[in-house]
């Protein structure tokens, strides 16, 4: 049996070139990894952020509070005499001025009235002429026209309130409004100065809000300061009003006191029991330095922001002044034109490269 056996010199090249194999393999690997590697350092990862530009403008400081819209100025409408009510003048939502028959009440007994007064009292200044015409003779004691001139003048008054009360027949306005209300119908008896509704008006042409605002804010809240109410209701439109009345006490139960704004309503956008966001200007400062409220990151009252310096994000501590309506001052830590990212900046690192894909 033949066995192949190889010579010692041909088993050392052998082993030669499969040394030489893998050391050119091994080298192979080591240049790609070698290129990927600096593949992966130029494609740096930047950031994808929304920036803004700080501004200059005028923002003030507000106390903000709620309250709902009435009327200063509201009447319930009674009758001052007894009697059916024949007629019906005014109905809901419209508008009444001070003075204007809104009903009328069955008249005919207090016309009979009237007339029974003023008939006794044409009589008796009859024969108070004639007497005074006797006077002069000496045929009239001074007693009996004393009495007689008594009896007129009680006359006099008798036939007044008769009259009053033909006129409270007709059922007049207290004030100028809108007639929020009618319960007055056709038929109806009413009674003399009973609490017997017939109408309900409201004035609109002011409205009120109250508020009660803490005691520590009493020395900031003046008469006649600016206030801006918005209404959700008319899609957060804003008003200007004032502050007419301030209550000089504290409550000592809430430490509250209150105060009562105004708002001109003579275009008749608003109506009582209206919710309005109250804002009452306490402070004014004019072309400051002020940027969106969602650029600033705070933690334990420290507020920061992020600008974008040379394509990186740069942390930058700041310090905020007035606050308003998503904007806030800035008083310290940027100058104007700064570039503020305000989106994809909750999580970033100082210095993280980044690229703006939005700028507001």
């Amino acid at each position: 049996m033949k066995t192949d056996r190889l010579h010692p010199l041909t088993k050392v090249s052998l082993i030669a070139l499969t040394v030489v194999g893998l050391l050119n393999i091994s080298g192979c690997e080591e240049a790609t990894a070698s290129v990927d590697s600096e593949k992966k350092q130029e494609e740096v990862i930047k950031v994808p952020v929304a920036v803004t530009s700080l501004q200059r403008q005028d923002i003030a400081n507000y106390y903000a509070s709620n309250a709902t819209l009435e009327s200063p100025a509201e009447a319930d409408v009674i009758s001052k005499v007894q009697g059916l009510i024949e007629k019906i003048y005014a109905e809901e939502g419209d508008y009444v001025r001070k003075g204007q028959v809104l009903a009328e009440l069955d008249s005919d007994r207090y016309q009979l009235v009237l007339q029974q007064r003023e008939a006794d009292l044409r009589q008796v200044k009859s024969e108070l002429d004639r007497i005074n015409a006797a006077k002069s003779k000496n045929l009239v004691s001074a007693d009996q026209l004393e009495k007689l001139q008594w009896r007129l003048e009680s006359l006099e008054a008798s036939t007044e309130l008769a009259q009053l009360d033909v006129n409270e027949t007709k059922i007049v306005a207290p004030i100028s409004g809108f007639v929020s209300k009618r319960y007055a119908k056709v038929g109806n008896l009413v009674h003399q100065y009973q609490h017997q509704n017939l109408y309900h008006i409201v004035a609109q042409d002011k409205l009120e809000g109250v508020l009660f605002i803490p005691e520590s804010r009493f020395k900031d809240i003046k008469l006649d300061q600016p206030v801006q109410l918005s209404l959700s209701a008319l899609n957060n439109k804003t008003f200007d009003a004032r502050i007419a009345r301030i209550s000089p006490v504290i409550d000592a139960n809430n430490g509250t006191f209150k105060v009562v704004v105004q708002v001109d309503n003579s275009q008749g956008e608003l109506k009582p029991g209206m919710f309005a966001e109250v804002n009452i200007q306490l402070g004014l400062h004019k072309d400051a330095l002020v940027a969106p409220s969602n650029a600033v990151l705070s933690l334990d009252n420290n507020h920061m922001v992020y600008q974008v310096i040379d394509g990186k994000a740069v942390k930058t501590d700041i310090t905020m002044g007035y606050q308003h309506q998503g904007m806030i001052e800035v008083l310290s830590g940027l100058e104007d034109n700064s570039t503020l990212i305000i989106a994809g900046h909750n999580n970033l690192k100082d210095k993280a490269d980044v690229t703006i894909v939005e700028n507001n």
